[in-house]
Formats: structure tokens, C-alpha cells, sequence
């Protein structure tokens, strides 16, 4: 998908609370119609960077802009109201004693309620049936979708979802991203989703920032972080690889699992990803099979190599393994960076 106008930019903000630095030289682009996503662990800043995006907080320094125009800087501050961006909140923060519609109908005037603007967004939502309802009577599920019912109302350009889909069951989490993202697509809004969720990064945004202690340390598509990260610490963002030590001398890495080509030479990290390595049973294997984990669509295999160290794959369910089992491998790619001091 090509994006061709930038709707938001973020240049080198910093944002502290007390001695602690929660967001240091953050630099983001954000363009029309996207979903970007801002993946990293917990404490690594994606909530405090959604709250400056969004105007309810001020970052101690840098500069926010939309459609290349200044909202925020030593000189400028938009109020949040004036941004033209919706917030769905992490706890929904739905108003308890409104009932569905009225916590939709929050943002919008009397004119646009009886233009109709409220009834298409509950429709759009799938709301209808429950418009009449509080929010603690009805489900997670439905109560995110009257946080996003609430978010949309107001036609904004852009929505922030925080965590949006933490405390729903995997099935249900699913099913709810998918709707978002149509919901989205159809009303061309631009989003920006926070999580600590790599599926839930790679499988819904056209863009993903990983953050690290307050940090972007790379921003590409989903599958240029996943098949090319900068660091051993964005391989770990998206993915669960083996990390081995290795000395590459002339562009060969030499590790316990075999010698590889790498573009760097010395000391290096090598990230190998659990189904970049193929396992087959092998009485004259040099490896030793000790736990496989079937999860039905795959199986990880954990495999042991004679100095006792310990190596995932992943494999289609087709062939059975078990502890004990000898087996041979082969790696079909890997990745190699520098190591870390």
C-alpha cells in the first residue's frame, strides 16, 4: 500500500516525569490513511507518546506537526479539542451512567446528532441493539467497540487506540481487529495503535515503530522489521529467535550451529528465527531432540547440541519428534549483528 501525504510528524521529543526519562528524541511519521503501530514492552513510553500526540500532555521539548503545520513547539500548543484526534483509551474509560448512545453522542453537537451522524456511527459499529444499554452490561468486546463508536463520532482525522485489544480472549481480540481495521480503511481514518502484541503489530499496521526505552530504534513495514531487523533487540520485538554468539573472519560468522555468510565481521550476534531451522530425524545427527510443544497448525521443537546448548525450531506437525529422538538440521537464514558491549 502507498501512502503520499504525511499527516503527522514528530521531531525529537523528550518527555520526563521527575529523573525519570520516558521519551527521549522520538521521531515519528505518521501518513493519511495509514495504521502505524508503536510495539515495545512495558515502561518503554507508548503511552506517554500517544498522550503528547494527542495534546494531553506537553513533551519537555520538540515539535509536533499536522499537514506540515506547527501544533506543538516552544511557541505552539493546539489544544487537544482543536487536533482533530480521537483517543480510544486502554480501560475505554466509557462514563457509567450514560447508556451506549449517549457515551457515543458525547462529542458530537445537537446539530450533528440530528443530522444523523449518531445513528451512523452505531450502525457502523454494530451498536443498534444495544444503544440503551450501560456500559457494565454488556460485554469487553462491545464496550471497545462504543470506545471506538465514541472515537469515530466526531470525524476525526486520526484515532490513537492504546492497547486496544489487552483484556480480550485471543478469538475475540481477533475478531475486533479486524473489524477496527475496516472500520478504518472505510472511513479513511488514520490510526495509530500502541501494543506490546507482535501479532497483533505485524498482522494489522502498514507501519510499525519499535520503541526502546523511550527510543524509535527502527520504523519500516512489518515485514522488513521482521525479516530485516537493525538489532538483536528488534529481532526479539517480533519473534522469539535463537541468539548465538559468533566471530566472523572475511564475511563468514562461524556459531554452534554451522558457519554462515554475514556483512560484518568480528565479534557478532546471530539471530536465527525457530522456523528458519528445519529438523529431520537422523541416527548420525549431532543433535538430540528434548521437549516438542504441538500447538495443532505447528510444533516447536527444542533440540540440544553436544556442548549442552539449547536451540528452538519450528516445524509443520507433519513428522513426529520425541526426547531422545537424534536429529540433524539444516538453517535456511539468518541474521548478524554486532555484538552488544
Amino acid at each position: 500500500m502507498v501512502f503520499d501525504n504525511l499527516i503527522i510528524r514528530a521531531r525529537s521529543l523528550s518527555k520526563s516525569y521527575g529523573s525519570e526519562d520516558v521519551l527521549t528524541d522520538f521521531n515519528i511519521d505518521i501518513w493519511y490513511g495509514s495504521i502505524f503501530g508503536i510495539l515495545g514492552v512495558s515502561g518503554s513510553g507508548k503511552t506517554t507518546a500517544l498522550r503528547l500526540l494527542a495534546g494531553f500532555e506537553n513533551p519537555d521539548q520538540g515539535i509536533i506537526e499536522m499537514h506540515n503545520k506547527v501544533i506543538f513547539d516552544e511557541k505552539t500548543n493546539l489544544p487537544p479539542e482543536k487536533r482533530k484526534i480521537g483517543m480510544v483509551f486502554q480501560d475505554y474509560a466509557l462514563f457509567p451512567h450514560l447508556t451506549v448512545e449517549k457515551n457515543i453522542a458525547f462529542g458530537l453537537s445537537k446539530d450533528e446528532i440530528k443530522n444523523g451522524r449518531l445513528d451512523e456511527v452505531i450502525g457502523m459499529t454494530n451498536l443498534s441493539s444495544y444503544r440503551k444499554k450501560f456500559p457494565q452490561d454488556i460485554s469487553g468486546g462491545q464496550q471497545q467497540r462504543v470506545a471506538l463508536a465514541r472515537a469515530l463520532a466526531p470525524k476525526p482525522e486520526v484515532v490513537l487506540l492504546d492497547e486496544p485489544f489487552t483484556s480480550l480472549d485471543a478469538q475475540m481480540a481477533r475478531d475486533l481487529r479486524e473489524e477496527v481495521v475496516s472500520l478504518l480503511r472505510a472511513t479513511k481514518t488514520t490510526g495509530i495503535i500502541v501494543t506490546h502484541d507482535q501479532e497483533e503489530a505485524l498482522s494489522v499496521c502498514d507501519i510499525v515503530s519499535v520503541l526502546e526505552k523511550g527510543k524509535v530504534i527502527q520504523s519500516a513495514t512489518p515485514q522488513e522489521i521482521y525479516l530485516n531487523p537493525i538489532s538483536q533487540t528488534v529481532a526479539n520485538s517480533v519473534g522469539d529467535p535463537n541468539i548465538i554468539k559468533g566471530i566472523s573472519t572475511n564475511g563468514r560468522v562461524k556459531t554452534s550451529l554451522g558457519t554462515f555468510n554475514s556483512a560484518y565481521d568480528g565479534e557478532l550476534d546471530v539471530s536465527i528465527r525457530p522456523e528458519c531451522i528445519e529438523v529431520n530425524l537422523d541416527s548420525n545427527g549431532g543433535y538430540v531432540v528434548k521437549e516438542c510443544i504441538f500447538y495443532g497448525h505447528d510444533q516447536v521443537i527444542s533440540f540440544e547440541n553436544k556442548n549442552g546448548e539449547i536451540f528452538r525450531a519450528r516445524s509443520l506437525p507433519s513428522m513426529i519428534f520425541e526426547p531422545g529422538d537424534q536429529v540433524c538440521i539444516d538453517v535456511t537464514e539468518v541474521t548478524t549483528f554486532p555484538s552488544k558491549l
